[in-house]
């Protein structure tokens, strides 16, 4: 028997169809004895309607609450097992529209008030999946709201979980059920303040209600089911892009290998590839539950449930011998911008790294590279950040000389603990890209070697992170 947090992605529910292939899962579960807890997305796309809807009821045009609630409604309904005629989800929309409704009247939209709208569809979601399993006959299932259990501070829009509080209404809540051996069904995305008000977990919400609902139980693996296979070594986009539209690189390379799965990644490994935007099927803030609680955060196919996926857990685990001498992964940014100051000389490094960052923090400014030496540092960041960190930086006396860098940036990145202590290693990678022509404009390591990050110009990442890939994925290491 084992214990497992499911994690329902919403990619995965859309269709009636789609509920029942996750219905289908859950009761292979309860059928190996395993003891089970289940947190439910919103439908794809449902969550963007409900930001959509709420920014129209409060804004000055005409916007019908009642047509749009009506709409979503049936779609819900389509979604639910043909035998169920009636359900709860009519007092559920009928709050929906009672909330669009004050907010129009109103004009006032607080945070807790939003955070209630937009976090529905997990809600409407979980009730669907409910009904699903009672139709075959799975009953007695106890329906959680994730604002029932988890606890959060008062950033009521991107809210961070407080473990300890909601570890005591898991106490009493939930784990007398889950030791019973119920299924409980949980809403993820929302939770409630310590005052008591609604927040949302901000963007991987779901993932993050998942996380912290382990942590809280005890249980040592989540299984979240996509439409994927798992992580890979590479973006199977970049290759189809890199085929369909640089056709130079694909004549200087010849064929690229085809993407791998990635059975294992460390929690480091995993952390430097979530910063980067590289891993789309979680986000990084799953990654201090699972590493408190040292739990396995699994990733499958839900086309194919049988198969491995890739598993993110402790740096002891997997086989790290297949990996040794080359990354599990290539990953990359583009359409970066550069600004570069230098640091006044008449404060210690401390002090202007706590007041620049400290400025950029403050002006939200989303630092995607940073390069630092005693004379300059050089950020890089999305073209829409650099008014603000411009304006951020000028008003400091630490930093002088503030200039934007020319030209667009991209910066590509090799990830794998198989590249520590291999002796050569970083003179195989910057040889590979000047074989090609690639001028490295920047370079960082950090002492753990896990990753090796580097800022190129944006019109070179097709053709330098192509020539890697191709290196170190085309009949694997050279250091063996």
């Amino acid at each position: 028997m084992a214990r497992k947090v499911l994690k329902f992605g919403g990619s995965i529910l859309k269709t009636r169809e789609h509920f029942e292939i996750v219905s289908d899962v859950i009761i292979g579960e309860i059928e190996r004895k395993n003891v089970t807890v289940c947190v439910v997305s919103a439908i794809s796309g449902v969550t963007d309607r409900l930001i959509q809807a709420v920014n129209a009821a409060q804004g000055a045009g005409v916007f019908d609450v009642h047509d749009f609630v009506r709409d979503l409604y049936d779609d819900y309904r389509m979604t639910l097992p043909p035998s169920v005629q009636e359900s709860d989800l009519d007092q559920e929309f009928a709050q929906l529209e009672h909330t669009l409704e004050y907010i129009g009247s109103s004009g006032e939209l607080n945070d807790s008030t939003y955070a209630f709208a937009v976090s529905r569809g997990e809600v409407f979601s979980c009730q669907v999946l409910s009904y699903h399993l009672r139709s075959k006959g799975v009953d007695n299932q106890f329906f959680f709201r994730g604002e029932e259990l988890l606890v959060t501070d008062d950033d009521y829009r991107d809210a961070l979980v407080d473990l300890d509080r909601t570890q005591e209404k898991v106490d009493i809540s939930l784990k007398p059920l889950v030791e019973k051996g119920t299924v409980p069904l949980i809403s993820g995305f929302a939770g409630r303040s310590v005052d008591g008000r609604i927040s949302i977990l901000g963007r991987g919400g779901s993932d993050d209600t998942a996380v912290c609902i382990a942590y809280c139980l005890g249980i040592k693996e989540v299984v979240k089911y996509v439409d994927q296979k798992g992580i890979m070594t590479i973006d199977p986009k970049f290759l189809e892009d890199v085929e369909t539209n640089h056709p130079s690189v694909n004549g200087r390379l010849g064929k690229l290998p085809k993407p791998e799965v990635i059975p294992y990644l460390s929690y480091v490994e995993a952390s430097e590839l979530m910063r980067e935007e590289r891993i789309k099927v979680a986000h990084y803030k799953v990654l201090n539950p699972l590493i408190m609680g040292d739990i396995h955060f699994h990733i499958k196919d839900i086309t194919d449930p049988g198969s491995h996926g890739t598993v993110i857990g402790p740096e002891n685990g997997g086989n790290g011998s297949a990996w040794y001498g080359r990354p599990k992964a290539i990953s990359f940014q583009r359409d970066l911008k550069g600004i570069s100051f230098l640091p006044t000389q008449s404060r210690t490094p401390t002090e202007v790294y706590a007041l620049v960052f400290h400025a950029l923090a403050e002006s939200s400014v989303d630092v995607r590279y940073i390069s630092i030496s005693g004379y300059q540092i050089s950020l890089l960041m999305p073209e829409h950040d650099v008014e603000r960190a411009l304006q951020a930086l000028e008003s400091l006396d630490a930093a002088m000389n503030v200039s934007i860098l020319e030209g667009r940036k991209g910066t590509f990145s090799i990830v794998g603990s198989g590249m520590r202590g291999v002796r050569g290693f970083l003179s195989r990678v910057t040889g590979t890209v000047a074989k090609y022509g690639v001028n490295i404009e920047q370079a960082t390591q950090p002492y753990s070697e896990n990753i090796i990050r580097f800022s190129v110009d944006d019109a070179d990442i097709p053709l330098a992170v192509s020539a890697l890939y191709s290196e170190f994925f085309n009949g694997g290491s050279k250091n063996e």
